[in-house]
């Protein structure tokens, strides 16, 4: 049976990290190698990460100072050694006690170097199925087409696929850089069709705070991933779709919500001077696609029309 190696990155998660911990321990898989990486907590998560590897050996830990989400992950990434890689959020958790073993037995049964599932979105009430676009039945655009499939976490790579490959540290969409990079790698892509992985809404997680100058961080991520990304033209075309229509444009609309007047404008004409600035001239083209292929009538005519209103503002821009 192979190994899996599961990375689990632990700042500030003392509320959470437990209920994670067990959903990976509590695997009928049980070939595992579970790194805990306290990337320099001030509460009690790396002693919380003590008592577990106190209690299963099959825990590793390692304390190191803060350096952020990709720095903690690539850390697991130097250690690992397991014949797979499963990433999993700290505040997040699986869904069953079968995950990994339905993962590893997608992977052995078609080969796959790279498998992906559905996942829900938790809160502390409920759980609920994220929607996906079923616009393509190939795994390869299906997965593309899927913004909210474009996490590091619940996906079994084969752990060759990180070979010369880490996360970029300092700064925050990390998922978007590495994910085109590992996809284009990949010799084979298999979905495991059912959520197995519940991500849980944390008011305080970095991606939910105030907007900041930390958000124009995906400027960087989509023009990276749109350099390097190797694929078919029908593959390049679906993933320009996602990077412009969802991952940018997801940015524009934190922008829109900024209630004072004078940081909304100055917001905004950072964004687009950095569209002008990375030559994004495709972005209106490519996001107004994603808005028709993704969205229910009346959420694309919201989106075409405050599309409509950058495109205006970007003509009109000095």
């Amino acid at each position: 049976m192979k190994t899996i190696s599961v990375i689990i990155p632990a700042y500030k998660v003392e509320q959470y990290l437990p209920r994670c911990v067990d959903s990976v321990l509590n695997q009928t898989y049980r070939e595992l190698e579970v790194i805990l990486v306290d990337d320099g907590s001030p509460d009690s998560s790396p002693k919380i990460c003590d008592e577990y590897a106190a209690k299963d050996n099959r825990i590793k830990v390692i304390h190191k100072e803060n350096g952020g989400l990709s720095s903690a992950r690539n850390a697991g990434l130097e250690i690992c050694s397991g014949d797979y890689i499963f990433f999993i959020d700290s505040d997040d958790y699986l869904t069953d006690e079968n995950v990994l073993s339905d993962f590893a037995a997608t992977a052995e049964r078609n080969q796959s170097d790279f498998v992906y599932s559905l996942m829900n979105k938790a809160d502390d009430k409920k759980c609920t199925k994220m929607n996906v676009n079923k616009r393509f039945l190939e795994e390869d655009l299906f997965f593309l087409s899927n913004p909210y499939l474009f996490s590091a976490c619940n996906k079994l790579y084969a752990s060759t696929l990180f070979h010369n490959i880490q996360f970029v540290t300092g700064r925050v969409n990390e998922d978007v850089d590495i994910i085109p990079l590992v996809f284009s790698k990949a010799k084979k892509i298999s979905r495991l069709n059912r959520p197995t992985y519940n991500y849980y809404c944390n008011a305080n997680s970095i991606t939910r705070s105030d907007f900041s100058e930390k958000r124009f961080d995906m400027f960087k991520s989509v023009k990276n991933a749109y350099e390097n990304f190797k694929g078919t033209q029908k593959q390049c075309e679906v993933l320009y779709e996602n990077l412009f229509g969802f991952q940018l444009f997801s940015v524009y609309i934190e922008i829109l919500k900024i209630k004072n007047g004078k940081e909304r404008k100055r917001f905004l004409n950072r964004f687009i001077l950095l569209l002008k600035e990375n030559k994004f001239t495709l972005f209106f083209n490519y996001a107004a696609s994603c808005f028709f292929y993704n969205e229910r009538p009346v959420k694309c005519v919201k989106k075409l029309l405050a599309l409509g209103h950058l495109y205006i503002a970007f003509l009109l821009w000095r």
